[in-house]
């Protein structure tokens, strides 16, 4: 999606490898990044759009006393409440037990410890209406992160799209909502 033809003067595409360093270190650096960006264009709104473990480590940027005041934010596939999958997976692989702990804030009860972000906020979640992509979790699900999941408290907009996990940042259906909440404050519905 090139939101510069929408007119954003600066679109960055940061990935911070979360299993590489603390989320403290992670939250630092994010808001130091939003922060250049907002002194860079001075009196220009800033909107963020996230994608999976992105939504919840920009909630914890934005908590950083460095961070910028921030417009909307649009979250893709976030596991607001932390995934459950990501539980199974600690438990089937225990690499916690030597001192690694790549999972630990993917976890249910750690990743919704990070308030809503201060913006207007829209989640976009994956599911099927039923089931969910993946039978193993229980309820709707993208495959990898539950519907139930990626609510969050305060969001202006929740919407749940046909779309398995990893097709969210190429999905054009997600490019059409992701560009009418940036513009409106809400996702388009038919």
């Amino acid at each position: 999606m090139d939101l510069r033809l929408a007119g954003y003067r600066e679109v960055l595409t940061p990935t911070l490898g979360y299993h590489l360093g603390s989320m403290d270190e992670h939250l630092v650096r994010l808001a130091r990044t939003l922060r250049a960006l907002y002194d860079r264009h001075p009196g220009a709104e800033l909107d963020v759009v996230t994608f999976s473990f992105g939504g919840v480590m920009i909630r914890a940027a934005l908590t950083h006393p460095e961070a910028p005041p921030i417009r909307r934010v649009v979250m893709l596939a976030p596991p607001n409440q932390g995934a459950s999958l990501a539980a199974w997976m600690r438990e089937k692989i225990p690499v916690h037990r030597i001192g690694w702990d790549p999972i630990a804030p993917l976890l249910p009860g750690v990743a919704s410890a990070w308030p809503p972000p201060a913006a207007e906020l829209g989640v976009l979640a994956g599911g099927t209406g039923g089931t969910g992509y993946s039978p193993w979790l229980g309820a709707d699900n993208d495959g990898k992160v539950r519907v139930d999941e990626a609510m969050i408290a305060g969001a202006a907009d929740f919407l749940v799209l046909p779309l398995r996990h990893p097709f969210f940042p190429i999905s054009p259906m997600v490019r059409r909502q992701v560009r009418s909440f940036l513009e409106t404050g809400r996702f388009s519905r038919p």
